[in-house]
């Protein structure tokens, strides 16, 4: 019995240790299999890196990677290398706004930049956010008495994690003692494009007085030639009352930096629309080509009301509008501009429409015009070359026109105005009765030998001119 079991515990160890070594055997293939993967990958890799490497087409870029990596590699740690400069930043900002500490009731500060420039190093991050916003520079006169000085110029408002130089660094500014004068205060319209054009702004009254008081050194005070009023008349159809903002300005029109007390003027003006209607008057220029002439013209108005100052109003009694009788070519109906006089502000009429007609050009001679004298203050007697007392006059338009002009139409004269004793030739001048202007006049001569003599003078062949 003791020998039954002795030989199974044999045959159970013997069986224990068959399977071990069938697994070991299995650990031993799949180790094999795995390493001769690796192996494999490693080949493979291997030769990939040789093709790049060793064959030209990419030999450039492995150069170029190589050279970086060096490149890096040795300047990591250096002071100068590219990551220690991306650390910090600068930005240099110009046109940056001037600003002086002081005592403003007393003193005035000259010398002052408007703007300097500011250069802002530090952090990356640091340098864009304060860039970002609205420093300034700033020099301190707190506690300087009248005078010149060299003065600090420093940059602020744009935090404490940057650093900041200014250009110039230091700025030469000169403290005065303000003074008070007195100045008289005139006025300009601003924003007249703004007001219709039909209304007149009369003169401005002051109602609580005309003067005002400046405070500033002597040397500005100098400087100063008027003080103005600004008065806004945008928008205004009537008379009104406002604040006009006051202004000092210096000889060639500068605006004087300069404390005006008050800063602001009470100020009323009137606002009218004076106005007068005026017949339209039509004026031809040139000629019509094509041996034509202009035998009647119609325009749908006939007057025009315009508006400007009574003192205007008084001296313009029409309105006229010009055309170019040199571009007709036939019968038409055109648009012209109503010309407005100088000093008038608007009309109710800007274009007239013109119906012409065209006719063939004719012409007539009105035969010995007597010729007439003027302005004869003197008294004085003339002697005329040739006794000549008459001209002729030739009259041109279409034959409608001109059939009913008369020598009574024109009036030839010479002036005699302002003139000495002498002989001159003189211009000869006419005048229309005729409002017919359809049609032209030319005087067959144009100028007079005449010989003037005082009135005392026994001259037989001497003419007593009487005007």
């Amino acid at each position: 019995m003791a020998k039954r079991t002795n030989r199974q515990d044999h045959d159970s160890k013997v069986e224990i240790a068959k399977k071990i070594a069938d697994q070991s055997k299995r650990v031993t293939s799949a180790y094999g299999n795995m390493e001769q993967g690796v192996f494999r990958i490693f080949r493979w890799f291997s030769g990939l890196v040789d093709k790049i490497i060793f064959t030209k087409r990419y030999l450039p870029i492995v150069s170029l990677l190589l050279a970086i990596f060096l490149y890096l590699t040795v300047n990591y740690d250096s002071e100068n290398s590219i990551f220690a400069n991306s650390l910090t930043s600068a930005r240099t900002l110009s046109n940056v706004s001037v600003r002086a500490v002081y005592n403003t009731e007393s003193f005035e500060v000259s010398g002052l930049p408007e703007t300097c420039q500011v250069t802002v190093t530090g952090d990356a991050a640091n340098v864009n956010n304060a860039i970002t916003r609205t420093g300034y520079c700033q020099i301190n006169l707190d506690g300087y008495t009248e005078g010149t000085h060299l003065v600090r110029l420093e940059a602020t408002g744009y935090g404490d994690n940057v650093q900041t130089v200014t250009s110039p660094s230091d700025v030469l500014v000169t403290l005065s003692r303000k003074t008070t004068q007195q100045f008289e205060v005139g006025y300009d319209f601003i924003n007249t494009d703004e007001m219709d054009s039909r209304y007149v702004l009369g003169e401005p009254v002051f109602p609580n007085g005309q003067s005002v008081n400046i405070r500033a050194s002597r040397e500005t005070l100098d400087s100063i030639a008027m003080v103005k009023a600004l008065i806004d008349v945008s928008g205004q159809t009537a008379s009104f009352e406002t604040e006009a903002q006051l202004v000092a300005y210096d000889d060639s029109g500068r605006a004087v930096d300069a404390e005006i007390v008050p800063s602001t003027i009470t100020v009323s003006v009137s606002v009218s629309s004076p106005h007068k209607t005026v017949p339209i008057v039509l004026e031809f220029t040139g000629e019509v080509p094509n041996d034509m002439a202009i035998d009647a013209v119609t325009m749908d108005r006939q007057t025009a009301t315009i508006y400007a100052s009574e003192e205007v109003l008084n001296t313009i009694n029409q309105v006229t509008i010009s055309y170019d009788a040199s571009t007709l070519t036939g019968s038409t109906t055109v648009t012209a501009p109503v010309t407005l006089p100088e000093g008038v502000s608007g009309s109710d009429v800007s274009l007239v429409s013109l119906n012409i007609t065209l006719a063939q050009r004719s012409s007539k001679v009105l035969e010995d015009v007597a010729i007439n004298y003027r302005n004869n203050d003197n008294n004085y007697s003339a002697t005329v070359l040739d006794n000549q007392t008459h001209v002729d006059v030739t009259v041109t338009g279409t034959a409608n026109n001109i059939e009913a002009i008369s020598a009574n139409d024109i009036f030839v004269y010479i002036d005699l105005e302002n003139l000495a004793p002498g002989t001159y030739d003189l211009p000869l001048e006419y005048e229309l009765s005729t409002t017919n202007s359809l049609v032209s006049f030319s005087l067959n001569q144009l100028t007079l030998n005449i010989t003037l003599t005082s009135s005392n003078s026994d001259s037989e062949n001497s003419t007593e001119v009487i005007e």
